[in-house]
């Protein structure tokens, strides 16, 4: 039976989760607090894409929205009726309510969805805490401060929702088209994470294979040792700033910050804020550290790994980091594997050797489930990749739900990650004002959020672009700039159906660790004023949001013949 998909079963229970939590790597522990708020919500529709609704009206409030109906989070709200997959379902507005409970009294709160598509906006007790705009199949946070919640320990708080899937090229600049089913609506997990009252949020621990040159090396040409990044956040400044530190305590099992005086004066700069932490391999001996942190990171680079084992499709073993500080601790899943490319042949290594790749795209669709498939119809396409051979399967054509990725740690099939974007024009690349912004903000948040997959080996983006013509060049460049910054580990790429007229091809330098090393001599570079995307957890003010552009972007999408106009007629709202 092609569909048996017992052998990963048996792999991936070997994770054992707490009821609520999720069902994916990271782990949290201590008081680092998080619990899914998966499950039924209220729900509305406002069907149709000429219904009038403007989803980016700053007048809007959630007491506006009715939301008679009940729904399922996450899921898909373009599933037609009778249950077929999203074919040429409803295009709208979906309206989603629930509650939730305060952790503590005092304490903020930080909301992450695992996806929310297309265009998200987000309110908490009718006060709006942010929205999305970087493409609905990127997980995101949103911060909320304790003055949004409810005052009272365990005291109820309301979550309201707005989703839109409907294309259009200011709420959904990165839905610009292609030949598959975008789908709308909480399409995957969201979570709840409980915000510490003093000191900062140990968010993530970020855990490469090592490029330090002090690096150890095992017989196989696998790392021995890894960068390790822990991103830290205060609740209104995201992994941008770190806010309130001051002197909390010298003992180093207490997780404080030791230096970062609140008390410099003069306008002098504060000195750097010392943190105390441990890590423990593998759920080992726990060893004590030390760091600064920089733009909210402390980074450790080159930290040797106990009895550390090679990651391949032939012997897929992970490791794991627990990361404690300050009552909380955060365990990450990781594998030690080294990609490069083979002088005399040009060909792709893993760990040395030269390595042949098999595979298939697979798209997130499924019959009834569509974009929010359950662990048996992932655990059954992991059988059927593994059934046919393969070693390989490329994203097709967005960031994956975070639950296949750990299939595929598990499995041994590397992974390309890809932004969304397919049908991306060359007026896309060259608009740094307001398309790229958004676009290095959705590649960013891919990477935050994979990078400890040690299946991904390329990050992607821009199927099938405009790659055959010169003045594109800039915008491949500075994505292409932006994933080797953050990860100095693995390719670079983009699907060029361009063959030898691509103007890019000329550009490319494949580099062993860096991929492609992007040169636009001839047409410049990106604008320097542009380099910045805002931060995740800030919410864009209404009275700056972008003016509503033309629906320009549903022209381009490609209908079957004879169906578009059924597919944007409004039918009765739901």
């Amino acid at each position: 039976d092609l569909m048996t998909p017992l052998p990963i079963l048996l792999i991936h229970s070997a994770a054992a989760w707490a009821p609520d939590a999720p069902r994916y790597w990271p782990k949290y522990g201590g008081s680092r607090q998080v619990r899914l708020l998966d499950g039924a919500w209220r729900y509305g529709f406002i069907d149709g894409w000429d219904s009038g609704f403007d989803s980016m009206n700053a007048s809007f409030r959630p007491s506006d929205g009715a939301t008679p109906n009940m729904t399922s989070v996450p899921s898909c709200m373009d599933v037609v009726a009778g249950g077929a997959g999203g074919y040429l379902g409803p295009r709208g507005v979906g309206l989603f309510r629930t509650s939730f409970r305060s952790p503590a009294a005092g304490s903020a709160v930080r909301l992450q969805f695992q996806s929310c598509s297309f265009y998200c906006r987000v309110w908490v007790n009718g006060r709006e805490v942010g929205d999305h705009l970087a493409g609905g199949y990127v997980a995101f946070a949103l911060d909320v401060p304790a003055d949004a919640l409810s005052p009272d320990g365990g005291g109820e708080n309301e979550l309201f929702v707005l989703a839109d899937n409907r294309f259009n090229a200011t709420t959904a600049p990165m839905h610009t088209g292609g030949d598959f089913w975008h789908y709308g609506g909480i399409t995957r997990s969201v979570e709840l994470h409980a915000v510490p009252e003093a000191g900062p949020l140990l968010w993530r621990a970020h855990v490469v294979p090592s490029s330090s040159a002090v690096e150890a090396e095992q017989p196989d040409g696998a790392p021995a040792a890894v960068d390790i990044s822990l991103v830290l956040s205060g609740v209104e400044g995201g992994r941008e700033e770190l806010k309130g530190q001051g002197e909390l305590g010298g003992k180093a099992e207490s997780g404080g910050a030791v230096g970062g005086s609140p008390r410099c004066g003069g306008g002098a700069a504060c000195p750097a804020p010392v943190y105390y932490f441990s890590l423990a391999f593998d759920g080992g001996e726990a060893v004590a550290r030390n760091g600064t942190a920089s733009g909210g990171t402390v980074r450790l680079e080159g930290v040797p790994v106990p009895d550390a084992k090679p990651w391949s499709p032939d012997a897929p073993h992970l490791h794991t980091l627990t990361v404690s500080m300050g009552g909380q601790s955060v365990t990450e899943r990781f594998g030690l594997r080294r990609f490069g490319v083979d002088k005399a042949t040009a060909r792709l290594t893993l760990n040395g050797e030269v390595a042949k790749l098999v595979g298939w795209n697979h798209h997130t669709q499924w019959p009834v489930t569509a974009a929010s498939p359950t662990d048996e119809q992932l655990d059954a396409d992991i059988a059927l990749l593994r059934k046919g051979g393969a070693n390989l399967v490329r994203g097709a054509h967005y960031p994956h739900d975070p639950r296949w990725l750990d299939r595929l740690d598990e499995a041994g099939i590397l992974f390309w990650s890809e932004t969304l974007g397919p049908a991306v024009s060359v007026a896309n690349t060259k608009d740094w004002a307001f398309f790229m912004v958004h676009q290095k903000r959705q590649l960013s948040e891919m990477i935050d959020n994979a990078i400890n997959h040690a299946a991904v080996f390329a990050w992607g983006w821009f199927n099938e672009g405009p790659s055959d013509h010169p003045e594109a060049c800039p915008a491949y460049g500075a994505c292409s700039a932006l994933a080797r910054a953050r990860d100095p580990t693995r390719f670079t790429t983009w699907a060029d159906d361009h063959k030898t007229s691509g103007a890019l091809l000329r550009a490319r330098e494949l580099s062993p660790m860096r991929g492609l090393m992007i040169d636009c001599p001839s047409t410049g570079a990106e604008p320097a004023t542009s380099t910045r995307a805002s931060s995740p957890s800030t919410t864009t003010p209404a009275g700056t949001r972008p003016s509503r552009r033309v629906c320009g972007t549903a022209s381009r999408r490609r209908w079957p013949r004879g169906r578009r106009r059924a597919a944007a007629t409004p039918s009765a709202s739901r």
